[in-house]
């Protein structure tokens, strides 16, 4: 019996007859076992609001890489024009990011991975910490490109991994 009232066949979606119809459309259970594992079902359905947090990530990058780049402390030689890239990088990045509906989450993580191996070249030099003689807020804002592109690498793996979705991309949840 067909249901006139589904939300499928509202939306226009019809799977009937089709392979969805009669088998599993994620198979994401490995063969043997009965269940897929614990993270797969977990789904975010909220491309738009994803889309602008990554976009926001890379530019909370961007804003403490130049604050770090401002800094009078260098973390290790050569480092404030590598910062200054990573600024370049991530304007436009925040820029394509708003004005086009590119998927550009691999140019995200480039910028990401390249805050991150700033962050551990200061580790190897002369970082601002507090005991190398920066200020508290000089620490604080050293430590925020840590953790704002550690935050972008977990938010890019569970995007990958296909527990949220970010815009154009949809899910498709019809109920």
């Amino acid at each position: 019996m067909e249901d006139e009232n589904s939300p499928a066949l509202r939306a226009g979606v019809d799977f009937r007859g089709s392979k969805n119809a009669t088998q599993r459309v994620l198979k994401h259970a490995k063969p043997g076992k009965n269940r897929a594992p614990l993270l797969r079902y977990v789904r975010i359905n909220l491309p738009r609001t994803t889309r602008l947090l990554l976009i926001a990530m890379v530019a909370v990058i961007g804003g403490a890489s130049a604050a770090s780049a401002l800094l009078s402390h260098e973390p290790f030689f050569f480092a404030t024009p590598i910062l200054w890239a990573v600024v370049g990088a991530s304007a436009v990045f925040v820029a394509v990011g708003l004005l086009t509906s590119a998927r550009l989450w691999n140019r995200g993580l480039a910028i990401a991975l390249a805050s991150l191996l700033v962050y551990l070249g200061g580790l190897l030099g002369s970082a601002p910490y507090v005991w190398n003689g920066a200020s508290v807020a000089a620490a604080a804002i050293w430590n925020l490109t840590l953790f704002a592109s550690t935050g972008y690498i977990v938010l890019f793996a569970a995007l990958r991994y296909g527990m949220i979705v970010a815009a154009p991309d949809n899910q498709r949840f019809m109920d």
